[in-house]
């Protein structure tokens, strides 16, 4: 798994790649959550290039969401495949932009 993080004035791009298990969502929240503090306007994950998406991965974007959500941050989704908005679906994480 590999994992781009951008950050641009109030803007964070997050652009993982590859699979999402337990091992990779462990990474990737110590490296996401102290990125985002407040003075972050927008997140964006763009989800184009990630192969497979476990449970444990879905908890990782539910506590992003989350934590978008208490530093008063947008949080959206993208390029999230046909494969992909189910399980995003059954979580409420569906819909595009979140506040």
């Amino acid at each position: 798994m590999k994992c781009d993080i951008r950050r641009e004035e109030g803007t964070v791009a997050i652009v993982p790649s590859g699979r999402i298990g337990v091992a990779e969502a462990v990474e990737l929240r110590h490296r996401l959550f102290p990125e985002l503090t407040v003075g972050v306007l927008d997140v964006s994950l763009r989800m184009g290039e990630v192969t497979d998406l476990d449970s444990s991965g879905l908890g990782l974007l539910l506590a992003l969401r989350n934590l978008c959500a208490d530093i008063g941050a947008t949080f959206e989704i993208r390029d999230a495949g046909a494969w992909l908005e189910p399980k995003l679906d059954a979580v409420g994480l569906l819909s595009r932009k979140t506040t």
